[in-house]
């Protein structure tokens, strides 16, 4: 393997994952932010964001000398083999991308093309910021060019690179991604992206810009819609007095014609930085090319009916002013992202109801929130400090346990026979019966 320097604007989720993987390659990484704090943390060999295993990469980078960070990317981008474009592309107000840090990252790229050597070989500049179709062809290229004062094909090359990594299991993904797309001006000239990929073995799909871009937009929405599908099907089940979680496993039993059981498990409505801003832009996009999308545009509202469904239950379990312990308040296991987390507007919910509320989160545990995720949090729930629990043995009478996440050790004694609603797999057993009124057989009910 060939071992490259790379320049990663972006130290989020996406950039500081990158970062310790091309580190664990062999690479040599530069890291760029305009956060200082992060810069500052992913330069002590630190990681920004709670991923597993992302911070002992960083740390054996810097240990070895091939880490750095910095807030200014010019002298470092001058000599590089490759610049990998991670920054933020956060939601506008109708729900379309900003994309105003690519068209800055992509400006100052190409104005450091002007300080590199004529001889040094070409410099590969992948993008892998979410992206709607049409911003590589309309906005990065032509905004590189201007600034480079030359277009791409001889001193530099652009490619778009959507990534399809999950949260809380980023770097087995990384290693192992079910597909790698790579979008393209012309096919075939990128070359694999600088050799990112070297030795990773996954189907390669070679594709134009516009489609690199919407794939990464259908993929997530896809996603979106097995979430909804299996959680109105765990409504329906539960309505019916069937067990959905036994009416599902047999459904994707079925691998012949079923493509996936991943996301078709009734349980909690979904969150996070991925799926709610990709399905909200790709509505956007059916809105501004005239496109009639019922079935997408059905995803969101069902997934709030979802949320609402559950704080329901919740209140039939509850008498009013109850003490309710809440296992979970990050958007899924292994991972400290609290943006868009259902169980976020459902403590606040439960707050507002004159609840009191404790929450049992160990993946904040000496976790340093900051940027999206902080700001989201603190707009939701101010007082998050007080409501967070670690010693769950010296804990107050609780009235009612909900589950938000999977238990990863057994509860104490003091908690064991506490009535407990289990929002991670819907079962009838651990659901209100309030809630599911219309137990009538089904056959009774048609005669």
């Amino acid at each position: 393997m060939i071992m490259a320097s790379v320049v990663i604007f972006g130290l989020g989720y996406v950039g500081v994952t990158a970062a310790a993987c091309l580190l664990r390659q062999g690479h040599s990484v530069v890291g760029i932010d305009v956060s200082q704090e992060k810069v500052d943390l992913v330069g002590a060999g630190h990681s920004p964001v709670r991923e597993p295993g992302v911070s002992e990469l960083l740390a054996q980078g810097l240990a070895d000398g091939r880490l750095r960070t910095d807030t200014t990317a010019a002298s470092y981008v001058a000599t590089a083999d490759i610049a990998l474009i991670a920054v933020g592309t956060p939601s506008k107000r109708g729900g379309g991308l900003n994309t105003d840090f690519v068209h800055d990252v992509a400006r100052q790229i190409g104005l450091a093309m002007r300080l590199r050597a004529k001889q040094a070989p070409p410099l590969q500049c992948v993008f892998r910021s979410t992206l709607p179709p049409g911003t590589m062809d309309n906005i990065v290229v032509p905004t590189l060019t201007a600034a480079a004062g030359e277009g791409p094909g001889s001193r530099y090359e652009v490619c778009f690179n959507p990534e399809f990594l999950r949260e809380g299991t980023a770097i087995d993904d990384y290693f192992a991604p079910p597909v790698i797309v790579f979008g393209e001006r012309t096919k075939g000239v990128t070359g694999g992206c600088g050799g990112l990929y070297e030795g990773v073995d996954a189907p390669r799909m070679e594709v134009s810009f516009s489609e690199a871009e919407f794939i990464k937009f259908v993929n997530n929405s896809f996603h979106a819609i097995k979430v909804v599908f299996a959680n109105e099907v765990g409504r329906l089940c539960l309505g019916l007095n069937v067990d959905p979680q036994t009416v599902m496993s047999t459904v994707v039993a079925d691998k012949k014609l079923n493509l996936s059981p991943y996301y078709l498990r009734p349980g909690g409505a979904f969150g996070g930085s991925c799926l709610p801003k990709d399905m909200r832009a790709l509505l956007s996009l059916a809105r501004l090319s005239g496109s009639r999308v019922p079935v997408l545009e059905s995803i969101i509202p069902s997934n709030e009916t979802h949320k609402e469904y559950i704080v329901r239950a919740i209140i039939a379990a509850a008498r009013p002013g109850a003490h309710i312990l809440q296992i979970g308040l990050t958007f899924k296991p292994s991972t400290d992202d609290l943006r868009e987390s259902p169980l976020v507007d459902q403590a606040q919910t439960l707050i507002e109801e004159g609840y009191r509320l404790s929450i049992y989160e160990p993946e904040l545990a000496g976790a340093s929130l900051m940027g999206a995720n902080l700001s989201f949090v603190q707009s939701k729930l101010a007082d998050l400090a007080d409501l967070l629990v670690t010693d769950l043995e010296g804990l107050d009478p609780v009235d009612l346990i909900v589950l938000g996440k999977p238990l990863t050790a057994a509860l104490p004694d003091n908690l064991h026979d506490v009535p407990k609603i289990d929002t991670v797999r819907l079962r009838p057993s651990h659901w209100p019966v309030t809630v599911r009124p219309n137990l009538v057989p089904f056959a009774e009910r048609q005669s």
